[in-house]
């Protein structure tokens, strides 16, 4: 039997109800208590680390899951986190790079829309499988960072969250779920990423704090932005853009010298993103507000996910790469399935 380490972060899923009062779970047996079924499918030790609101999970959160997952990476055949629905796609992305293609066990993440012990709680079914998942994941081999929600396994890397209570709260809208659950087990793909003995297992969990994220919305003035750039807390800009890349370039309103002033003046490197599930900010656009955000210095980010490209910036921004140019080059380079490459 696979020998698991249960996580508990928080969230819906590690609540339960009693006498109309909704209690965080504290212990394996009132977990095995209220689902049966786990300890039929591996040997589980529970670790509680959080009880937090997802809503209020922060990159310090992400260093001390990542820390301890490498602490312990040696003892168990994978790892499961409970956690809330919230920030989880923040969570499986930042483990997913903190944790790095080295990365030896499966770690699969999930959480639920409704405690354990309601009527209609989609928390069993989602931790019953994602319990499955590490356990399948550990037989193929298969170590990566995962999200498993609903019926499908998603890689942590290309998630985002789609629905605030829809019992399918997830997406990987730029890539295919890597496992399926079914009636007649769960089928992992071919795709799905395999433990390297050649690369070394190496966490690097820390996250720069210091990122700004801008939706752009029509008639959003450039000078409210400047006050930030100007106080020289702000050490990464992401744009998230109209279309595939494509920013205000006239009048009061144009973003480009924004973006010269906060690359040449402030030091600050600028990310273009795109505010759409599964579309693609690319280098390549012939679209003029695209290319002159280009022209200007600012970096695109490809199809990756706005989630990850805010957590991208952040964990490379902590290991001192700062200048555009290193930028320009490493928020394009697929570190661990999170970025689509030709």
């Amino acid at each position: 039997m696979k020998k698991v380490l249960l996580i508990g972060y928080g969230g819906t899923i590690f609540m339960r109800i009693e006498n109309n009062v909704v209690k965080a779970l504290k212990n394996t047996e009132e977990i095995v208590k209220l689902i049966p079924n786990l300890s039929d499918v591996a040997d589980i030790e529970l670790a509680i680390l959080s009880a937090v609101d997802s809503t209020n999970v922060t990159p310090y959160d992400w260093t001390k899951i990542a820390t301890y997952i490498a602490k312990r990476h040696d003892e168990f055949d994978g790892f499961l986190i409970a956690h809330g629905t919230n920030t989880m796609s923040y969570t499986a992305s930042a483990l997913a790079l903190a944790l790095g293609p080295g990365l030896k066990k499966p770690v699969v993440i999930t959480g639920s829309q409704l405690p354990l012990g309601v009527k209609r709680t989609d928390a069993q079914f989602n931790l019953e499988n994602a319990l499955h998942a590490v356990v399948k994941a550990s037989e193929l081999g298969i170590a990566e960072v995962m999200l498993s929600f609903c019926d499908v396994v998603l890689r942590g890397s290309r998630t985002v969250k789609i629905s605030e209570s829809a019992f399918h709260a997830f997406d990987s809208p730029a890539y295919p779920p890597i496992a399926h659950i079914q009636s007649t087990g769960i089928h992992f793909n071919n795709y799905a990423r395999r433990y390297d003995k050649s690369i070394d297992f190496k966490v690097v969990p820390q996250f720069d704090l210091g990122v700004l994220t801008i939706d752009l919305v029509p008639g959003q003035l450039p000078t409210l932005i400047e006050i930030v750039l100007e106080s020289g807390r702000c050490r990464g800009l992401i744009l998230k853009s109209h279309g595939a890349g494509s920013v205000p370039n006239v009048t009061d309103f144009s973003f480009i010298r924004l973006i010269r002033d906060a690359i040449d003046i402030h030091r600050v490197p600028v990310m273009v993103s795109t505010k759409f599930m599964g579309g693609n900010a690319s280098k390549d656009v012939n679209d003029e507000p695209a290319v002159e955000a280009i022209e200007a210095g600012a970096i695109h980010t490809a199809d990756m996910t706005d989630v990850m490209v805010e957590t991208k910036l952040m964990w490379l921004l902590a290991q001192g790469y700062r200048d555009t140019a290193s930028l320009r080059e490493l928020m394009t380079k697929d570190f661990v399935g999170e970025v689509t490459t030709r």
